[in-house]
């Protein structure tokens, strides 16, 4: 299936929960009946750096945390030595946000066309972390943190070219449910993409002589 490169637009159900906010501040994304949080790409700028190459997107790996209060605000590169807990997995869900990786890279059109299942010229892989710090004492606002890892490789050659990134955004004091996740998340998330695709767009090693 190959991807067009024109913006597409997502339908996702939305759902609420309530109850005292200390709880709330401890559950992950999912509560009884509800959908996941799944990225929904806001409008993309098309990048004036694109490659003459053809791409094949894979998201191998999607899950998120939460850390201990305050963790995103100490010098520690590696938030996940904070980790508290997992939430529920977004394994079941990570159908969906491939393909709404993939709606963004299409809309970004840094390759000349994405394809999900066929013979590309680079097979891009990804891997999402997200990071939820509620704030000390739960007094401020929570955190988001997209740690996003990809993977370019040429399947003939086997040639490998590695980038990472990183997304934050800010929500609110108080998670009543899903709804409060899912604003900060589609901004944590997009920086970390556009941070990430800038990187591959500005690779000069991909550059064709």
């Amino acid at each position: 299936m190959v991807l067009g490169t024109g913006e597409g637009k997502l339908s996702r159900a939305t759902c609420r929960t309530w109850g005292p906010a200390p709880v709330l501040c401890c559950v992950l994304f999912f509560t009884a009946g509800c959908s996941p949080v799944v990225f929904q790409p806001a409008p993309v700028v098309p990048t004036k750096s694109p490659l003459p190459y053809s791409a094949k997107v894979k998201l191998i790996q999607i899950e998120a945390y939460d850390v201990r209060p305050g963790a995103t605000m100490i010098a520690d590169p590696r938030i996940e030595n904070h980790v508290t807990g997992v939430g529920r997995s977004l394994e079941n869900a990570r159908r969906e946000w491939e393909q709404s990786i993939a709606d963004y890279a299409a809309a970004r059109k840094t390759f000349t066309y994405l394809s999900m299942d066929s013979q590309t010229d680079l097979d891009l892989t990804l891997r999402l972390n997200i990071y939820i710090d509620p704030g000390v004492l739960y007094k401020f606002n929570h955190v988001y943190l997209a740690h996003l890892e990809g993977t370019l490789a040429d399947p003939r050659t086997g040639r490998l070219h590695s980038y990472r990134s990183v997304g934050k955004s800010t929500g609110d004091v108080f998670r009543g449910g899903r709804a409060d996740d899912q604003g900060p998340i589609n901004m944590a998330v997009q920086a970390a993409l556009n941070d990430l695709f800038g990187s591959i767009e500005n690779d000069l090693r991909l550059r064709r002589p």
